[in-house]
């Protein structure tokens, strides 16, 4: 790809960037984006496409400096405003000789301000307050081809929108026309577009004004003294007397030197080209720079959302920690849990077998419970209402969680505050149905388990539910939550149920299957985890494309020799 393609892919990757998170740097990093955005378009992209264009020069400075004065003068006639009250210019003005309309009439530079063009002998415009970004346009016989002035709005406006105007201006400018006064000219705002200026290498005319009669040497050789400590040795130095105006415009003679210097420039093609040549060079290494800054603030912004998500992982795997110690400390079989086992174990008599040998407890245990069905039902639905419980508790605590650990970071807390907790309804429907799909797993499992035609017809005799039942005592089966009597009883329970399904399927049959019970529970919750934090994940925008940025940046800085 060539130069313009290049820059074209770079303005494609910054215009794809969104910083919505607070991180420290996100609005720094949309400032330069939007700066960067901006110069490719007012000033870059056209000036590539159209080298020979006139040069557009842009006169700006500082509050009540004169700028509108200069101008007019320069023309020999008012056409921007010049006023006591302030702000003085809110629409700016630019004029171009005949031949040069149509560089301007289109939006080729600066296209994002409306075109108004007034006739060449229309009086000033009033200055405006409000309304839309607009530029004026006028044509003027005392102005070569190939140079065009452009009135900027204060640098130090009490206008927010003024002062945004004049920054676009000025970096949409081949070349600087800087008004200041003997009494402002070491201000310091003015000085920071003035450094800028310096570092991006664009040709300055710094225009000292309002010099108090024999105060011309001295204050002229302090400003001269400022600008080359701050990079601007080569600026050219204009300088104004302080006296009378002749119908609001400086005598000939005092923009005589200025009028010459750029009348020189505009006239003679190769400064010109040269002129151009630097501030396209300029301003594509500040387009470099400020992308820079962009995809440092994108990194950063990654860096954000993965540590956001991070947090909802570790609050899951937090989540399920606590599942499997509530499930393994016996806490599950407590109260009536332990009551309705205890009316399956005593409805078939089971204890009265547990000392026998394995096969003769086989046929007397599969006997007595064909003789006397047991009641299985009560105890799957109280260890659904338990483990339904305990998995409802978790799911909200991994919300709310996440949530706090988001609300204790800046970048976060917005998307924190933003988002509405689930609904508990919705929790304990989802809770209950979870749980009864994993009862439902663990029939599943028991029925296939039992492969054997021997093992099969021992699970259609005892019953499916109450194997499912006697594998969830075993899965739950703890002491560590229990105190009192319940000890000794879920020790029982636990060796009657561990035993029931030794006889059924064998030692290490029984333990694949609680291996198997366990995983299916814990799959199953997790995955309800997962669904009761979708919407906080949803909340964060995708990583960005910052490798392509960088890329696209490198290409630039490559492509005009700048530092990247």
């Amino acid at each position: 790809m060539d130069r313009l393609e290049h820059l074209q892919v770079l303005r494609g990757a910054l215009e794809g960037v969104a910083l919505d998170l607070a991180t420290l740097h996100a609005d720094s990093g949309m400032d330069s984006r939007s700066r960067a955005l901006r110069v490719l378009s007012d000033h870059v992209l056209p000036r590539l496409d159209s080298l020979d264009a006139p040069l557009l020069a842009v006169i700006g400075g500082p509050t009540g400096a004169g700028k509108s004065t200069v101008l007019n003068s320069l023309l020999g006639r008012k056409v921007s405003v010049s006023s006591a009250i302030r702000p003085t210019t809110r629409r700016p003005v630019l004029v171009h000789a005949a031949d040069d309309g149509a560089w301007f009439d289109a939006t080729r530079v600066l296209p994002s301000l409306a075109r108004v063009r007034v006739e060449a002998d229309a009086e000033p415009s009033p200055a405006q307050f409000g309304g839309d970004r607009e530029l004026e346009l006028r044509e003027s016989d005392t102005l070569p081809a190939g140079l065009a002035l452009l009135d900027a709005p204060d640098l130090d406006s009490v206008v927010a929108d003024n002062r945004a105007l004049a920054r676009q201006l000025l970096d949409a400018a081949d070349l600087w026309v800087f008004v200041t006064t003997a009494a402002r000219y070491a201000d310091a705002v003015p000085w920071e577009v003035l450094e800028q200026a310096g570092t991006r290498g664009i040709e300055v005319a710094v225009v000292l004004n309002r010099v108090p009669s024999g105060a011309l040497e001295l204050v002229s050789n302090d400003l001269r003294s400022m600008l080359v400590g701050r990079g601007l040795a080569a600026a050219s130095l204009f300088r104004i007397e302080e006296q009378p105006l002749d119908d609001g415009l400086f005598p000939d003679s005092a923009v005589r030197e200025l009028h010459e210097w750029l009348l020189g420039l505009a006239l003679d093609s190769r400064s010109r080209a040269d002129i151009a040549r630097r501030a396209l060079t300029g301003s594509v290494s500040e387009v470099v720079g400020w992308s820079g800054d962009v995809a440092e603030a994108l990194r950063e912004h990654d860096e954000a959302i993965g540590e956001a998500l991070g947090t909802v992982d570790a609050e899951i795997d937090l989540g399920m920690r606590h599942v499997r110690v509530a499930t393994e400390d016996g806490t599950l079989l407590r109260g009536e849990v332990l009551a309705r086992w205890q009316e399956v174990v005593g409805a078939a008599d089971l204890t009265r077998w547990l000392g026998r040998g394995v096969s003769r407890m086989r046929d007397r245990l599969t006997s007595a419970l064909k003789s006397r069905p047991a009641p299985a039902e009560p105890v799957e639905d109280a260890i659904g209402a338990g483990l339904s419980s305990l998995v409802r508790e978790e799911a909200c605590r991994v919300w709310e969680g996440t949530i706090d650990e988001w609300m204790a970071v800046p970048a976060t807390r917005r998307i924190a505050m933003g988002t509405a907790d689930p609904d508990p309804a919705m929790l304990d429907a989802r809770a209950l149905e979870v749980t009864r799909q994993w009862q439902r797993d663990l029939l599943d499992l028991v029925r296939t388990q039992g492969g054997s035609r021997r093992s099969r017809a021992r699970v259609l005799a005892i019953g499916v539910n109450i194997i499912g039942v006697a594998l969830m005592v075993v899965l739950f089966a703890s002491t560590g939550g229990l105190t009192g009597g319940e000890v000794g009883i879920a020790g029982a329970t636990a060796a009657i149920a561990q035993k029931l399904l030794e006889v059924v399927f064998g030692d290490q049959a029984v333990r694949t299957m609680t291996t198997r019970a366990r995983e299916m529970l814990e799959e199953r919750i997790r995955a309800l985890f997962d669904e009761v934090v979708a919407p906080l994940r949803a909340a964060f925008p995708e990583l960005s494309e910052v490798e392509a940025l960088t890329r696209a940046r490198a290409d630039v800085a490559s492509d005009w020799a700048v530092t990247s």
